[in-house]
């Protein structure tokens, strides 16, 4: 007889597998590019900004809205969120390109990849638009809180949301001290109400 020859099973789940990790490797390259990109872009706004710091050192007038350190950790805090659900979007885009066509998938993330660079780019821009911040006020709290250790880690989990890993979960009220009165009076009542109707 004739031999009929099928690859194993497995070796088609390792297939598939390899094929998601060269996607998360080639997305992860996508975001690390842009990242190194952003990285430059503020560290020569950092360079800027000491010049400028050193030519006026009078230290005469206001900073113009001054970004404080919180509301730098929330912008950073959501545009890790933003960006990580784009990469998200992404992978599923490529992964359903390379289903319908065929391409491999490196082609596919070749093919989205400026589509891609500027939708990150769009991202932050709406995050500081929706804030009311400039880039320059961005960099400038950077470099002021730049040893500070919340927005390191701030900054960290942006670059770790870049290369795909999902940010932690904002922290939620743990304690009744903490919410709301709103949300302890509400809280009361459910209490009530699950106590009246045992």
């Amino acid at each position: 007889g004739v031999l009929h020859f099928f690859p194993p099973r497995s070796s088609l789940v390792v297939g598939a597998r390899g094929m998601q990790d060269a996607t998360k490797a080639c997305l992860g390259l996508a975001a690390a590019a842009l990242l190194g990109s952003l990285y430059v872009l503020v560290h020569e706004r950092r360079r800027k900004l000491k010049k400028e710091k050193r030519k006026s050192q009078s230290g005469s007038g206001a900073n113009g809205g001054a970004l404080t350190k919180e509301k730098l950790i929330r912008i950073l805090g959501q545009s890790s969120a933003a960006a990580y659900q784009l990469i998200e979007q992404t992978r599923k885009m490529v992964y359903a390109k390379h289903e319908q066509t065929g391409i491999p998938l490196d082609k596919c993330v070749e093919e989205l990849q400026q589509n891609f660079e500027n939708a990150m780019e769009a991202v932050v821009l709406q995050v500081r638009k929706n804030h009311g911040v400039t880039e320059q006020q961005m960099t400038a709290a950077m470099v002021a809180n730049q040893r500070d250790e919340e927005v390191q880690a701030a900054l960290t989990t942006l670059r770790e949301a870049m290369s795909g890993k999902p940010p932690p979960s904002p922290p939620k009220a743990a304690t009744e001290e903490e919410q709301t009165p709103a949300a302890r009076l509400k809280a009361r009542r459910a209490r009530a109400r699950r106590q009246g109707n045992k």
